[in-house]
């Protein structure tokens, strides 16, 4: 089955080229043509020379790049190579990468081969935003590529470095030349296949692959590598971890599915939990791609996925008829009931912090009219049986003096009984260093719950969006916590947002 209706949204190839346009713009394609009867040309995607010149022709009418290649070198299909690209602004998004700051986004292609296709596009696509240092082993490639960089004058934004021929790392030589320098995001295309394989394909488990319809192309080192790519990117993953966020995000595409549910079961092994995935369509080709981070202040499920291609969830992936990983939303506050998109976070942050949920600011433009994403965390499950809860802080106990009401009127058991054994906190105790200090005795657990918290203003009042994140608990943990919200607002009038609970600063 075709899949370019799965590619991603912003791929101008999801389009066929017009090939009777680009073969009058470019007459050496007609060398590689044919017309059939209905009068349409096509090209064979069989023949080597085929792929090589079509590709070269889209790079110079789309992008204005001029490439060549040694005839014994991997051709760059551009549907899969833009799917990255667009893959990797859609992770700029969600981490700022270009907003508010002077400094252009810095990356590291790992392996980038005798084309450099994906520097390349990169800084043409990003209008030069983006520089990039190119890494690679083969010093053929390595020279291949520096040539065509040179060729397209972008020496001041791409560096082609050369990796250790007698270097057992990936990333960490490299980095040494750059100091304390640090990088918004790697990336790499992985060798497929393991050299110790006797064949240079994908296991056919059902004996009904058909044959590839593109021509392979390729030398042997862009092929191979000891252990096949899951060892590869296994090796990016523990130098990830001792790295840390020297690189903000580090991502991978991956050739086969075998292997991409194996990468997301090391980093699982690694509570590496800042994770997100992809899938890339294209023709009749799929691969999957993985994203990792160490910056918590990039919110890795947030970003766009296959699944929700479209950027509004209603674009399913192929053979399945409902998106993944959706978020559960709803309009929690009528545009009446709150005066500002701080006020809704403040009354937000009080009702979590209540009860013991830690949050935080990652990204609040709401100046702007724009968004706020928080971040919860929750150690353990306090938001149900609040009904309960509240029954039983009202009934006298022998060893209770009094209830004293919580923040929110709940009856919570965070601070609401005072007794011999528990005191209640100081009204003049900043909340945010309490939970500072719980985060901190924290960090190392596991969580029962981490979501993400998307608030925005519309037309008709304030929408909430909470999308699981990671934590034992799972998706319906998520839901939960939203309903707890939606009863905490409908059981109690809405307090004064301004006062010590709704604090402006809410990073623990």
């Amino acid at each position: 089955m075709a899949v370019n209706e799965f590619m991603h949204p912003r791929n101008r190839y999801r389009q066929r080229p017009n090939f009777q346009q680009l073969v009058k713009q470019y007459p050496e394609l007609s060398d590689v043509a044919s017309v059939d009867l209905a009068g349409k040309v096509r090209l064979d995607y069989r023949n080597k020379r085929a792929v090589h010149l079509l590709s070269k022709c889209l790079l110079l009418r789309d992008f204005g790049l001029k490439l060549e290649l040694p005839p014994d070198k991997l051709v760059p299909t551009l549907p899969l190579r833009l799917n990255y690209i667009h893959w990797l602004e859609d992770i700029g998004t969600v981490a700022r990468w270009e907003q508010e700051r002077k400094q252009p986004v810095r990356g590291i292609d790992i392996g980038c081969g005798a084309s450099c296709i994906y520097p390349l596009l990169a800084v043409v696509q990003s209008n030069k935003r983006w520089h990039m240092v190119a890494i690679e082993k083969a010093q053929d490639s390595v020279e291949s590529a520096k040539a065509n960089v040179a060729r397209n004058e972008l020496q001041s934004c791409i560096e082609v470095k050369s990796q250790k021929l007698e270097g057992s790392t990936i990333l960490l030589d490299v980095l040494e030349d750059f100091h304390n320098e640090r990088f918004d995001f790697c990336m790499c295309n992985p060798p497929f296949y393991d050299s110790g394989a006797k064949e240079l394909k994908p296991q056919d488990r059902t004996g009904k692959r058909r044959e590839p319809s593109n021509a392979s192309t390729g030398s042997l080192e862009e092929l191979c590598t000891e252990g096949g790519e899951v060892k590869f990117i296994g090796q990016i993953i523990e130098e990830s971890l001792l790295l840390k966020d020297r690189i903000a995000v580090y991502t991978t595409m991956i050739g086969h599915k075998k292997s991409y549910e194996e990468v997301l079961r090391i980093l699982k092994h690694a509570s590496v939990h800042n994770v997100t995935a992809s899938r890339f369509c294209q023709g009749n080709t799929t691969r999957w791609a993985v994203a990792w981070s160490f910056d918590d202040t990039v919110l890795l499920s947030l970003v766009p996925n296959s699944h929700t291609a479209n950027g509004n969830g209603n674009n399913p992936s192929p053979g399945k008829k409902k998106p993944i990983g959706k978020p559960v939303a709803c309009r929690i506050f009528a545009l009446e009931e709150m005066d500002s998109m701080q006020g809704v976070r403040n009354y937000l942050t009080a009702q979590l912090r209540s009860i013991e949920i830690d949050v935080r600011t990652v990204l609040d433009s709401s100046s702007k009219g724009e968004e706020m994403v928080l971040e919860l965390t929750a150690r353990e499950n306090t938001w149900s049986h609040q009904r309960r809860k509240r029954r039983a802080a009202q009934i006298p106990s022998p060893d209770k003096t009094h209830v004293i009401p919580s923040q929110n009127g709940n009856g919570t058991e965070v601070c609401q009984e005072n007794n011999n054994y528990k005191k209640r906190p100081r009204l003049e105790m900043d909340l945010s260093d309490t939970c500072s200090q719980q985060a901190d005795d924290r960090k190392d657990e596991q969580p029962y719950v981490r979501a993400a918290v998307h608030i925005q203003r519309k037309d008709d009042g304030y929408y909430v969006a909470l999308q699981y994140v990671a934590g034992v608990a799972g998706k319906d943990a998520v839901n939960q916590i939203l309903q707890y919200l939606k009863n905490t607002i409908k059981a109690n009038p809405i307090p004064d947002t301004t006062e010590d609970g709704g604090k402006e600063d809410t990073k623990c």
